[in-house]
C-alpha cells in the first residue's frame, strides 16, 4: 500500500517466503535500495533492515530459528542509512512492548541521536505503526504502548552518550575480572533502570553475534528488586525479552535462595537499593533475615556475600523509613566501589533544575544552587483550591493522557483496608471523601486506580504521565515573618507533626528520634518522591492552610 497523501510518504508491500527462495527471480522495486522489513509467522515476529535484500535473506533462509511465512517490506523515497536504522529500532522497541507477537530479535537497535530528517521519519513512523495495527502485526496504539513498563525500561532503549559508557565500563569489568562492585547513582528520571536492564541483556546476549553469550549461565544471574509493588512488572520485563532463566526475586528470598547454593552468583543486579533494609525493632518479624550470632547486619552485605559481581542502583534522597538502609551507613559500606553517576533528565519535561528546586524547598538541602525564575514555565505545576479540585483534574487529565493518578502523604488511616464501605480521606472543604488505593501491589496499573488515592508503597519508582499530590497533615509550614503583605520564602521552615503521621512502621521508635528530625527526613523525602513521579505535570494541595499558601508563594517565584 503506498501512503502518498501524506506529507512523509512510504509504501508497504507484502512478499511470501516463496518469493525469497526462488533466488533467479529478483523484484526490483525492492533490490539495492535501502529498506526495513518484517518477518512473520504465527507466532514470531523479526525486524530487520537492509540496502540489499536478496543477500540478506539468503541468510534468513538458512536460520533454521526463523521460520517466518509472510513478510512485509517498508520504503522510502527519504530511506537512507540513518532513517532505516532509526525505523528498525523503533520497530523493534514498539513491537516488543506491544506482546501480539513474539519478537525473535536478539540485538538491540541501533542509537540514533541525530540526523538530517530524523523529525520526518519521526512522524512517518506514526502512520507506519497505524498499518502494522491494519495488518495484525501490532494491536495497541502507540500511546497505550508509551505508557507501558516494558516500553518504558526494555533493554532495546535508545541510550545517551553517558548512559552507553557506564553500560559499556560495567559489563566490561564483569567480563575481564573474577569480582567486582558498581554503585549507579542519579536523579529519577536519568535513566538508572534502563541501565541496569541494559546490562544485564548485554551480559546475556552478545550484542555482535546476537547469540548467547559464550560462559554466561542465566542461572548465575540475579536481579534484585527491593519494591514489593513492582517485582511483578520486572519479572514480566525478564520473560517478555527472553532473559527467562535468570532469578528475580526480592532481597529477603535472595537471601535465602543464595544460602541454599552451593556456590556464589556470579552476577547480581539490585534496582531501587535505597529500599534495602536494615534492622529495624518494630517490624522484627520481617526481617528476621538480618540476625547474625553477634548482632545484626544489612541487606546490603548479604547480597555482597553471595555475590562475585554486585552492580546496586540508589538514590540517596529516596530513603523513606527507619528501616530502609541508612545512607551514612550506605555511603560507608560503598565506599570502595566503582562509582558511574548519571546526570542528564529524560523523563520529567521540567528539566534537569526542577529536582533540585524540589530539594531546595522541600529544605532537604540548605545549599541547592537554583535559579527560581521561569523552572516551570515548561512543565505544568499548579496548586489546587481543594482536593475536589484536585482529583476531579486529575481524573479528565487521565481520560486525554492516560497513566494520572492521585497520590497523597501518609496522613490518614487505612479504614478501608478492613471496612470498603467506609472512606480514607475526606476533604476539609468540601466534604467530599476518598479511599485509599485498595491494594498495594501493581496498584498503578489497576483498572480503578485512578478514582482512588494511592500512597508512597504503590508508586514509589513508577512514572505517571501526570500527578497530583496531596500534601497531609503530617507536613506544615512554620511562618510568622509577612511584613506589608509580602511572604518571605527564606523565613518559612518545614515542620512535621508525629502524631499525624500514620504509617506505624515509618514512625522511629519513641525517644530515639530528637526533635523528630528523623521522622522530618523520611516524610521531606516521600514528598520528594511523589512530587518527581509526573512526566507532564503535577498538581498539588495542602490540607494545613500554611503549606497552602506556602506552595502558592514558589508557584509566584517560579513561573
Amino acid at each position: 500500500m503506498e501512503y502518498v497523501g501524506i506529507l512523509y510518504p512510504f509504501e508497504t508491500m507484502k512478499k511470501t517466503r516463496k518469493d525469497f527462495e526462488q533466488s533467479n527471480v529478483k523484484d526490483f522495486d525492492i533490490d539495492t535500495v535501502p529498506l526495513v522489513y518484517i518477518q512473520r509467522d504465527k507466532k514470531n515476529l523479526y525486524v530487520g533492515k537492509s540496502t540489499d535484500v536478496y543477500g540478506r535473506f539468503s541468510a534468513h533462509l538458512k536460520d533454521i530459528s526463523k521460520t517466518f511465512t509472510d513478510i512485509m517490506i517498508i520504503k522510502s523515497k527519504l530511506f537512507n542509512e540513518s532513517s532505516i536504522k532509526h525505523i528498525e529500532t523503533l520497530l523493534i522497541d514498539n513491537l516488543l512492548a506491544d506482546g501480539k507477537f513474539n519478537l525473535l530479535n536478539k540485538i538491540k537497535g541501533q542509537n540514533i541521536h541525530s540526523y538530517h530528517g530524523i523529525e520526518n521519519v519521526n512522524d512517518m513512523f506514526v502512520k507506519i505503526w497505524e498499518e502494522l495495527i491494519q495488518e495484525g502485526i501490532a494491536s495497541q496504539p502507540l500511546k497505550e504502548i508509551h505508557n507501558t513498563f516494558i516500553y518504558k525500561y526494555s533493554p532495546f532503549k535508545e541510550l545517551s552518550a553517558n548512559q552507553i559508557q557506564v553500560c559499556h565500563d560495567i559489563l566490561e569489568a564483569m567480563l575481564t575480572t573474577s569480582e567486582s562492585r558498581h554503585l549507579i547513582t542519579g536523579d529519577p528520571g536519568t535513566g538508572k533502570t534502563v541501565v541496569l536492564t541494559n546490562i544485564l541483556y548485554a551480559l546475556v546476549y552478545d550484542q555482535t553475534t546476537g547469540k548467547d553469550r559464550e560462559g554466561i549461565e542465566r542461572e548465575d544471574i540475579a536481579l534484585v528488586i527491593p519494591q514489593n509493588h513492582s517485582l511483578g512488572l520486572y519479572k514480566e520485563l525478564v520473560r517478555k525479552v527472553g532473559l527467562h532463566g535468570i532469578t528475580v526475586l526480592s532481597p529477603s528470598h535472595f537471601i535465602k535462595k543464595a544460602k541454599n547454593r552451593d556456590t556464589k552468583f556470579k552476577y547480581v543486579f539490585v534496582d531501587e537499593a535505597h529500599r534495602l533494609k536494615q534492622y529495624f525493632g518494630k517490624q522484627a518479624r520481617d526481617l528476621k533475615h538480618l540476625k547474625t550470632s553477634d548482632g545484626y547486619t544489612t541487606e546490603l552485605d548479604l547480597i555482597s556475600d553471595y555475590s562475585y559481581h554486585l552492580t546496586v542502583v540508589y538514590d540517596q534522597y529516596q530513603t523513606i523509613r527507619p528501616a530502609d538502609i541508612d545512607t551514612t551507613c550506605f555511603k560507608e559500606k560503598t565506599k570502595n566501589y566503582r562509582k558511574h553517576s548519571l546526570r542528564k533528565q529524560f523523563r520529567l519535561k521540567s528539566g534537569d533544575q526542577y529536582l533540585a528546586w524540589l530539594r531546595k524547598y522541600l529544605q532537604m538541602a540548605s545549599d541547592v544552587p537554583v535559579y527560581e525564575k521561569g523552572i516551570l514555565r515548561d512543565y505544568d505545576f499548579k496548586v489546587m483550591d481543594t482536593i475536589s479540585e484536585l482529583y476531579d483534574e486529575i481524573q479528565k487529565l487521565n481520560r486525554d493522557y492516560e497513566l494520572c493518578r492521585v497520590i497523597a502523604g501518609y496522613s490518614w488511616e487505612w479504614a478501608t483496608q478492613k471496612e470498603g464501605n467506609l472512606y480514607d480521606i475526606s476533604d476539609p472543604i468540601t466534604g467530599n471523601t476518598f479511599k485509599w488505593n485498595s491494594k498495594t501491589i501493581g496498584w498503578i496499573n489497576q483498572a480503578n486506580s485512578v478514582e482512588e488515592i494511592g500512597c508512597i508503597h504503590t508508586t514509589q519508582g513508577a512514572d505517571l504521565n501526570y500527578v497530583g499530590v496531596i500534601f497531609g497533615k503530617e507536613i506544615d509550614c512554620n511562618y510568622t515573618g509577612e511584613e506589608n503583605g509580602s511572604y518571605d520564602l527564606k523565613k518559612a521552615k518545614i515542620i512535621v507533626y508525629p502524631e499525624k503521621y500514620k504509617d506505624r512502621n515509618g514512625l522511629p521508635i519513641k525517644g530515639t528520634d530528637e526533635n523528630n528530625e528523623e521522622l522530618k527526613s523520611y516524610i521531606q523525602q516521600i514528598y520528594y518522591v511523589l512530587l518527581s513521579r509526573g512526566i507532564n505535570g503535577c498538581y498539588v494541595y495542602a490540607t494545613n492552610p500554611n503549606m497552602q499558601r506556602y506552595l502558592q508563594e514558589l508557584i509566584k517565584i517560579s513561573q
